[in-house]
């Protein structure tokens, strides 16, 4: 589960088609209930892609229906 989830930013680089970064974070809960546990990937340029990203990496989780996503804007430092 943690291997895909580290391969999808790599993935989703590749299908970049500039080097400006995104503003849209995408946060993946494999247990909805506890919220402890989460992967995190920056740098979506769009909601709409963080939210495609999210769909596909909780397709990829053994255990789907017990997992959620949020796409959140990347705060300022």
């Amino acid at each position: 589960m943690k291997t895909l989830l580290t391969a999808l930013p790599f993935f989703l680089l590749l299908a970049s088609c500039d080097d400006t970064p995104g503003k849209w974070s995408l946060y993946v809960y494999p247990d909805a209930r506890d919220r402890t546990k989460w992967e995190r990937t920056d740098r979506f340029k769009t909601e709409r892609m963080c939210v495609r990203a999210g769909r596909q990496a909780i397709d990829k989780l053994p255990q789907a229906g017990k997992a959620s996503f949020e796409c959140e804007v990347l705060k300022p430092i």
